[in-house]
């Protein structure tokens, strides 16, 4: 049975946080049901942010320079999920997060990981009753 994973990025800015009439902008992640945000550590007029589209309203060179950064990060987090898909890996909205943040580290064993290291150790043993006394 084949499994498929819901996955999607999202842009929006946080109102409720807006100094000076400047929202921050932030990516969400959302893998089978379960959301991270991401700071982009850009800020936005909130005037100048459409709602619908998700994006900086505007021809200026501000508004197109963060247009622009948006659809690089999207292009980002999207080549790592598939990235995760074709190795197989497991794909949740945190270690997407991880690998965009560089906060991912490879420490972390699958069982997997383990047998194979288990199977080369024992291959390089030797076998029972070949040890020889001297």
């Amino acid at each position: 049975m084949k499994s498929s994973k819901t996955f999607s990025i999202l842009f929006w800015i946080n109102t409720s946080r807006a100094k000076n009439n400047q929202a921050e902008i932030y990516a969400r992640i959302t893998v089978d049901g379960k959301r991270v945000n991401i700071s982009l550590k850009r800020k936005v007029n909130v005037d100048h942010w459409n709602i619908s589209k998700k994006r900086v309203n505007g021809t200026n060179a501000k508004a197109k320079q963060i247009n622009s950064y948006m659809d690089e990060v999207y292009a980002q987090l999207f080549q790592i999920y598939q990235d995760l898909k074709f190795k197989g890996e497991l794909i949740t909205a945190q270690i997407i997060k991880a690998h965009y943040t560089g906060e991912h580290s490879d420490q972390g064993k699958t069982l997997k990981d383990i047998m194979k290291y288990h199977s080369s150790k024992i291959e390089n043993t030797l076998a029972p009753g070949t040890i020889r006394n001297y």
